[in-house]
């Protein structure tokens, strides 16, 4: 707010904030620090953006290094002149020299000559200065790097020569999981491939994955790493069949423990619980989760599972390779959002330090930025079906069952683009969840509400897509005061107890489902909340397997019928179920 709040704020204030400011911008000055697009548009407008694009040259990303945008607004050609609404900032001294003294080549910089105009102002230094705030990756890099740095660098003595607790690590641990599958979790993530390498690459296993099909952003980590994809769970020997020797292979889980999550031949196996010797994992324990035997378990509440890897190696004295380095250094880049989620603790900010110095990455937001892009452009073109199902899961509270579904984007535009079709996807898969293996259906199984929340990375807030009165209830419930709107510019209303106004939530700025979207519905569900339908799960066993006879359901149950795969995404047509909709009663 105090980026676009104007220049009125209080001397008082100032006095205590423009120190650390210009200090801030002396800092971005000399070590060449770019500002992003969007701190370049808060700063100048959409107008003002447009001409400084088309007199200061930008990088591939839109990105303009702060020293040479301070030489074309106040150099010899004062381009802030040529601005709609010439910025005004204060450019102190001290600050030029600290250029002059990086080695600033320009003809400014050299000689210090960058004179203050009268109507710049103190409040304006500050305003420069916000923006070019570190991100929460350069400041665990400041904070953690010395340490880091002496860590790696100790990492070749201790692996030819171990300490006493790493050599009790390496004897009494890692030979438990030794020769063991490691496989994550069905709705694949980067976090559970990663997991998956690391893990066997430490405890001499073999890696594989729960899905064929792999994100875009898994894909780019990969080949980034200079990684090969892991087999296939199924397709490995030993996995889903008996190995040459007759024998199936012993199972690591990692980055998941709930039996639903589970590859399937996994979970459907007979003899899963005698498998099963290994979880790694940073979510809390499912009430399915038993063994036969003990097993051993690592589960610590650090925002992503790669780091519990990444500290088994150090804990063990045993060197990262670059490649695995890389791909672990991915994984908890992609599951913190960069370190900025909520779930980010210390021990992840220090570990991404450790691993972009052990697989020499020197801008770990660019490659963030990066495998954001991937994932959004490989979800996004898929269509609406893959968006609302490729991250969703399941939850319940008093009776109560909601689907959430979340969808990480630098640009929200493109997804809002087919808005009717996420809340006609999301309305069928409510119905969907009752399918039973038997072809036959139980409506207790059905969801009560489906969402799908949009998180904007960039930006770092959230938008809720409602896909019906139940929903919208709900979600007033759950997050307050909230502002609605249209979720694209003449949509239809999805139902007859919901409005077209009332089809997209700002949420703000919370971002994650695990730390902050279910425990916001969790307590309005717990809360006495009702709405104008019951909860699915007290439908009486007599009825709940009796198909509701009406349009509506036919349509869906047509749609799902006609539907197929064209090997890059599921094709559908929505026109019965459309035009079922529009005529059906209120529900």
């Amino acid at each position: 707010s105090r980026i676009g709040g104007g220049l009125g704020e209080s001397p008082e204030i100032m006095e205590v904030r423009e120190p650390r400011a210009k200090a801030r911008l002396s800092e971005a000055l000399a070590t060449g620090q770019c500002l992003k697009p969007e701190q370049l548009k808060r700063l100048f407008g959409d107008q003002g953006l447009e001409v400084l694009y088309a007199n200061v040259k930008k990088n591939d990303q839109g990105e303009i290094p702060a020293d040479q945008l301070i030489e074309w607004l106040y150099g010899e050609g004062q381009g802030a002149k040529m601005l709609p609404s010439a910025p005004h900032l204060e450019v102190p001294g001290a600050t030029m020299g600290a250029v002059a003294a990086a080695g600033g080549d320009s003809p400014s910089a050299k000689s210090g000559s960058f004179s203050p105009r009268h109507y710049r102002t103190e409040q304006d230094v500050e305003k420069f200065g916000i923006l070019i705030e570190k991100s929460k990756t350069q400041e665990a890099m400041a904070e953690y790097k010395a340490m880091a740095r002496d860590l790696a660098e100790e990492f070749q003595d201790k692996v030819a020569n171990p300490t006493a607790e790493a050599f009790i690590e390496q004897l009494c641990v890692e030979k438990i999981l030794q020769g063991a599958l490691f496989v994550g979790h069905v709705k694949t993530d980067l976090d559970s491939i990663a997991g998956a390498i690391g893990g066997a690459c430490l405890w001499q296993g073999t890696a594989t994955r729960a899905e064929r099909d792999l994100n875009g952003e898994i894909m780019y980590a990969l080949k980034w790493a200079g990684l090969e994809v892991p087999p296939f769970f199924d397709d490995h020997p030993g996995a889903a069949t008996p190995d040459a020797d007759g024998k199936l292979l012993p199972v690591c889980l990692v980055d998941h423990n709930e039996d639903k999550q589970m590859v399937p031949s996994l979970r459907d196996a007979p003899d899963r619980k005698k498998r099963i010797i290994g979880l790694i994992d940073h979510h809390a324990l499912a009430e399915s989760m038993a063994s036969e035997k003990p097993v051993f378990m690592d589960v610590r509440p650090w925002g992503s599972m790669s780091s519990i890897v990444t500290h088994s190696y150090i804990r063990g004295n045993r060197m990262i390779p670059k490649p695995v380095a890389r791909i672990l250094l991915c994984a908890i880049l992609s599951d913190t959002l960069n370190l900025q989620s909520v779930t980010t603790t210390n021990a992840d900010r220090f570990l991404v330090t450790v691993l972009c110095i052990l697989g020499e990455c020197e801008d770990p937001d660019e490659l963030a930025r990066a495998m954001f892009r991937a994932k959004t452009e490989w979800i996004v073109g898929l269509g609406a079906y893959e968006m609302t199902r490729g991250d969703q899961k399941d939850f319940t509270a008093n009776g109560w069952k909601v689907g959430i579904a979340v969808l990480e984007v630098t640009d929200t535009e493109p997804v809002l683009k087919v808005a009717d079709e996420l809340l006609m996807e999301l309305r069928i898969l409510k119905v969907e969840k009752g399918a039973l293996k038997n072809g036959q259906h139980d409506r207790r199984k059905e969801l009560d509400f489906a969402y799908l929340f949009v998180v904007d990375v960039t930006q770092q807030k959230s938008f809720l897509l409602v896909a019906g009165g139940r929903e919208l209830a709900l979600a007033k419930a759950a997050f307050p005061g909230r502002p609605l709107c249209e979720a694209k510019v003449g949509i239809q209303a999805p139902g007859k107890t919901i409005q077209a106004a009332e089809t997209l939530m700002e949420v703000g700025d919370i971002v994650s489902r695990k730390a902050q979207f279910v425990p916001a519905f969790f307590s309005a569900l717990n809360s006495g909340f009702s709405c104008h339908k019951q909860p699915n799960s007290s439908i009486s066993e007599e009825i709940a397997g009796i198909k509701e006879d009406d349009e509506v359901h036919a349509a869906i149950e047509a749609l799902q019928k006609e539907s197929f795969h064209d090997s890059v995404h599921v094709v559908r047509d929505y026109t019965r179920y459309r035009d079922a909709l529009d005529k059906a009663e209120p529900s």
